[in-house]
């Protein structure tokens, strides 16, 4: 009895099983491996069914052997065939991934190299359509200050020609900051050393060591590594409250290695991963370079940030 009521519920279970198959057989757009799948589960469905009936005392329902033979043969080269183009699919779904992670990383590189444009093309025009006015007006500026004039008239043109010089510097740094010629001309480690002199005296000591000389790497290297060295060094100096950070740029074996840390005050990687769109940029540029980014911190241990990409 316990038999036949087990066997009852199996072949309930397929035959729900056989029907929502075939209920989903549009929704996978007719795919050959599903509709092998769908026929095997139907053929199980009457092979339990088969089972139940020669159990029972129903002798004129009962089916001749040659029925489950070729039922089970026919089930057993449906789940062959179907798991075989199952294996297609499945190869088809990581070629297609491949091509997806190859088509994002060329779409990255392009809009990286865009900014970097961008960027160059912007600095260009404020070099050379504002500073020529700048210069000419303090030149102006100048003349008249040789002149004869009062006091009051004297202090005002110092005012103006101190603002003018302000506003060079500034126009400088900004230029210098949006594309710094300095890593086109001599290259990373240069740009690296002279971005750090030029921060403000006494914010944060950085040490900063290399064994680049004179090596020169694929542009898109060079300024991708810049951008994230000054990234990391900007986060230290609005968040971290450290007193000194690290930069360590080493290339040997044909891997060029980023190491910057800091002793400040620490985070939740976790929390900054999710939130913090700076360490999303980082890791989506070294992505670009098929690199690898790792990042250590905890909170009050300072930070650790590491990138290495082969050149």
């Amino acid at each position: 009895m316990v038999k036949e009521i087990l066997l009852i519920i199996s072949v309930i279970l397929q035959i729900i099983a056989a029907i929502v198959a075939i209920g989903l057989t549009r929704r996978t757009k007719y795919n050959l491996s599903w509709m092998l799948f769908t026929v095997a589960l139907t053929c199980m469905a009457f092979l339990r069914l088969g089972e139940y009936v020669q159990i029972t005392d129903l002798k004129e329902w009962r089916l001749p052997s040659e029925f489950f033979i070729w039922t089970g043969i026919v089930t057993s080269l449906c789940f062959a065939v179907g798991m075989l183009l199952v294996q297609k699919i499945f190869n088809y779904i990581a070629r297609a991934e491949r091509q997806r992670r190859i088509s994002e990383r060329r779409i990255l590189n392009t809009v990286l190299r865009t900014e970097e444009k961008e960027r160059q093309r912007f600095s260009k025009d404020l070099h050379d359509g504002l500073g020529p006015l700048l210069s000419s007006a303090k030149m102006s500026i100048s003349a008249l200050s040789s002149g004869d004039t009062d006091e009051r008239n004297r202090e005002i043109l110092r005012n103006a020609n101190y603002v003018i010089d302000e506003a060079i510097r500034s126009l400088r740094e900004i230029s210098v900051n949006l594309s710094p010629h300095i890593l086109n001309d001599f290259g990373l480690s240069r740009a690296i050393s002279n971005f750090i002199n030029r921060l403000p005296r006494g914010a944060m000591r950085i040490n900063f060591s290399t064994n680049l000389r004179t090596e020169r790497f694929d542009m898109d290297i060079e300024v991708i590594l810049y951008r994230i060295v000054c990234e990391l060094i900007n986060n230290s100096l609005k968040h971290s409250g450290a007193s000194v950070a690290t930069v360590s740029l080493v290339y040997a074996d044909g891997v060029l290695r980023l190491d910057y840390r800091d002793n400040g005050c620490g985070f939740d990687v976790a929390k900054v991963e999710q939130k913090g769109m700076g360490i999303a940029n980082i890791q989506s540029r070294v992505s670009s370079l098929k690199g690898d980014f790792a990042l250590k911190s905890m909170p009050g241990r300072g930070m650790n940030a590491v990138v290495e990409v082969h050149v």
